[in-house]
């Protein structure tokens, strides 16, 4: 839901109604995650998708009628069957999804612009609805202990809080169920990974649009004021000042961490060596750096001179990026970008059919 939260936040402000589709339960083979979502307004428009074709064109007319006659909805979705016509309503890749559609009031949804403001400014959340009513009934709850909404009973609260704050610190989903069917969806989502980029460069900002749609902060680490200036004209964020400094606070921060992921740009061993160190001590899920193989080799060397050992070795990508034989910027960016997504992938679910090269 939250990279649609934004859009729903204004139609929020504006007093729009529309109906809210969640992916709430998915079994088998499936294009999305459980939580997604799809917003419909009065006059068709729509944001998000729940499978990406197979059954949106359904689920957007499931949401215009619960807009139009106030009645949730929860729905099933299963395999398209072999003698499905080409309009007939089923996932082709076999799976089986549930998808809980309710209207969302003009003059209500409070926990809406609570849930989209910590989104935004990064800071963990969780969102619980309550499935099987006959009205919208959502509870926001925040790790400093506030909250926004209700599901309708104390205990509904109660029961979503709890869950909502076991989930908080790894992000994810849960169904609460109290009888034969689920009562409560519970999301959680936790703050951004960072994509800590050293230096802006030609590649940096390419790389740094894309890291924010794979779902990553991006932070650009410069100790050249002009170049900060780029990179904040260029809207990112920056970090000023020798990066192997802002490595130190982000770390000391606790945003450093086995999530995130560190892409070292400068081709300068005074920069990027005592950066790369910090980063690998820091134990980063990603680090990388640019460079041709005589600036790779000299810098395994001094890497190596200065402690670096084999596991920290192994942890850098360099030569950075898939080999996907591009030379232009974007197309730079864009191998970092599509190596980060193997090794974040082969993290969650190991493969060593998968395996990434990497090592100084």
């Amino acid at each position: 839901m939250r990279d649609i939260l934004p859009q729903l936040a204004r139609w929020w402000r504006e007093s729009r109604p529309f109906a809210l589709a969640t992916l709430v339960d998915a079994a088998g083979s499936t294009p999305f995650p459980v939580g997604t979502a799809m917003a419909v307004d009065g006059e068709g428009t729509v944001l998000g998708a729940i499978s990406g074709g197979c059954v949106d064109a359904d689920v957007a007319a499931t949401a215009q009628e619960v807009l139009r006659d106030g009645r949730p909805v929860l729905r099933r979705y299963g395999p398209a069957g072999p003698d499905s016509g080409p309009f007939d309503v089923g996932l082709t890749c076999g799976g089986t999804v549930t998808v809980w559609t309710e209207p969302v009031p003009a003059d209500g949804a409070r926990w809406l612009p609570v849930l989209a403001e910590a989104v935004r400014a990064g800071r963990p959340v969780a969102h619980a609805v309550r499935l099987y009513d006959t009205g919208s009934s959502h509870l926001v709850v925040l790790p400093d202990g506030g909250r926004e909404g209700s599901l309708g009973t104390g205990e509904a609260d109660r029961d979503a809080e709890a869950t909502a704050r076991l989930l908080l610190p790894e992000g994810g989903t849960a169904v609460i169920s109290t009888g034969p069917h689920p009562d409560v969806f519970v999301a959680a989502h936790r703050s951004p990974p960072l994509l800590t980029i050293v230096t802006w460069t030609p590649v940096a900002g390419p790389l740094a649009r894309i890291g924010a749609e794979l779902g990553y902060r991006p932070v650009v680490l410069e100790h050249r004021p002009a170049f900060a200036a780029q990179a904040r004209d260029a809207g990112v964020e920056v970090l000023p000042g020798l990066p192997q400094t802002g490595l130190r606070t982000l770390r000391g921060e606790g945003t450093l961490d086995r999530r995130s992921a560190v892409v070292v740009l400068t081709h300068d061993a005074r920069i990027d060596v005592p950066a790369l160190l910090e980063a690998a001590e820091a134990g980063v899920g990603y680090l990388g750096a640019t460079g041709s193989a005589a600036t790779v080799r000299d810098r395994s060397g001094r890497l190596r001179a200065a402690g670096l050992d084999e596991a920290g070795c192994s942890a850098i990508h360099s030569p950075i990026g898939l080999p996907l034989g591009g030379r232009a910027p974007a197309e730079v960016a864009t191998a970092i970008a599509a190596q980060l997504v193997a090794v974040r992938v082969s993290q969650r679910h190991p493969d060593p059919r998968r395996a990434v090269a990497s090592g100084c």
